[in-house]
């Protein structure tokens, strides 16, 4: 199974010259499974799952994130009661006749307060209110044993330097991703800019084995598709 990761920024459309870049440089991947951040929930109707409306701006067809896969998939139900929803989607594929628990995610960013709403004063304190619920809410959604893939813009590096994160922001993704039983596969790997660690993410369940991951700089005439670097990798479910 081909995985990703990529936020595609601003939410655009595929019918934008950018979306349309954007789409064919994804059809390139043959990716099995996205997990795409600030996308447009029309992006490909039919096999997109998507997060809830943004707080900020509920009105306008745009969503923190979203999963995009060609496998069987039931997304699963939004819990609104809580502001960190916005940032996750959760949704069930079938590979081989497995159920696999995919989780999408945006996670608070410096001054991300304007933008989504609801949250509590402070860098940290935003990032972990949302990254505990979206912790929650995977845990409370998995069957027992079965595989996680978790990817999405966590909008926090794992290791220094930092740019985008803190040093608890760092600490308490790692535990989480621990907590869950998961190997994640971007720890290291370059941010877009060349200057500090990747802050977009794929995490997957210690049972799955990765053979591939990839660092991409998509680009048209020479420039950036996104602000964001994509993320690809290779994993296989081990046979039972």
């Amino acid at each position: 199974m081909r995985i990703g990761t990529w936020n595609l920024k601003l939410c655009p459309s595929r019918d934008w010259p950018r979306g349309r870049s954007i789409a064919d440089w994804l059809d390139t991947q043959h990716a099995d499974l996205w997990m795409l951040t600030e996308v447009h929930p029309d992006w490909d109707p039919g096999r997109m799952a998507v997060s809830p409306p943004r707080s900020h701006d509920a009105e306008q067809p745009k969503r923190w994130a979203g999963i995009r896969t060609e496998l069987p998939l039931t997304e699963l139900p939004a819990d609104s009661s809580d502001p960190g929803e916005e940032g996750l989607v959760l949704a069930r594929v079938e590979l081989d006749g497995t159920s696999v628990l995919v989780a999408c995610s945006v996670l608070p960013w410096k001054g991300c307060g304007p933008y989504w709403h609801g949250l509590p004063d402070g860098q940290y304190a935003q990032f972990r209110s949302v990254l505990d619920h979206h912790v929650a809410r995977i845990t409370a959604a998995r069957h027992p044993g079965e595989p996680v893939v978790w990817g999405g813009d966590m909008n926090q590096e794992l290791t220094p330097p930092l740019w985008a994160g803190t040093n608890d922001g760092a600490v308490t993704l790692r535990a989480a991703f621990e907590y869950l039983g998961l190997t994640t596969l971007t720890q290291g790997l370059a941010h877009l800019n060349g200057q500090s660690h990747s802050i977009d993410h794929l995490a997957v369940s210690t049972g799955l084995l990765t053979e591939r991951v990839e660092v991409h700089r998509p680009q048209v005439d020479r420039k950036d598709l996104s602000d964001h670097a994509a993320y690809t990798a290779d994993v296989v479910l081990p046979r039972t």
